[in-house]
């Protein structure tokens, strides 16, 4: 489903291996389908993002259907992913856009306002991830909450309003991480 996907090719693991090593840090995966009314809000955010040419030109940015097993291959390898999505229900308001950080001890994301319109669902993917040693080494969830994930309709206003703020948000984030990690690859290590 996703453009950046790279394609199963000759050479294996090995071959993905060095693929991955040469790739960026970061990786931002939009869950979901654009017919699915606010269920599309993962993949409007990522085509949104494509406008930021520093974004795109050093962090890996990729659709998925939500699927658990696609998500941890798509994450596997990364320092840090950030996956979007919609949930529903949740008492927030429409539209409202949450954040938050996989607890890395327990592999779950603690209290998450709503549910996930996919049928799995991130939590089921982070836990499976945790049991397996798959996690990347911080996995951070936006979600918007919606309203009408009706087949064929469009974002709703509220969640259409969401998408370039969090596009913007999401580049601030991504290129200061970067910036930080660039800075501190630079300093000697402590006690050395």
């Amino acid at each position: 489903m996703s453009s950046s996907v790279p394609h199963a090719k000759p050479g294996g693991r090995a071959a993905a291996g060095a693929a991955r090593a040469a790739s960026p840090s970061i990786i931002v995966i939009g869950v979901g389908m654009k017919m699915r009314g606010d269920g599309g809000f993962g993949a409007a955010v990522i085509e949104a993002l494509r406008a930021y040419p520093a974004v795109v030109d050093r962090v890996r940015l990729a659709a998925c259907d939500g699927e658990p097993a696609r998500m941890i291959d798509l994450w596997q390898g990364y320092r840090c992913a950030l996956v979007l999505d919609a949930v529903r229900g949740g008492s927030e308001r429409h539209g409202f856009v949450y954040r938050r950080e996989l607890d890395p001890e327990v592999g779950d994301f603690g209290a998450q306002p709503g549910g996930t319109s996919h049928a799995v669902g991130l939590g089921a993917a982070a836990r499976l991830a945790h049991v397996m040693d798959r996690l990347p080494g911080r996995l951070i969830l936006y979600a918007v909450h919606g309203r009408d994930f009706r087949l064929g309709a469009p974002l709703s206003g509220p969640v259409a309003q969401a998408v370039p703020e969090l596009a913007a948000r999401i580049g601030r984030e991504v290129l200061g991480a970067l910036a930080a990690a660039a800075a501190g690859a630079g300093k000697p290590a402590k006690g050395g």
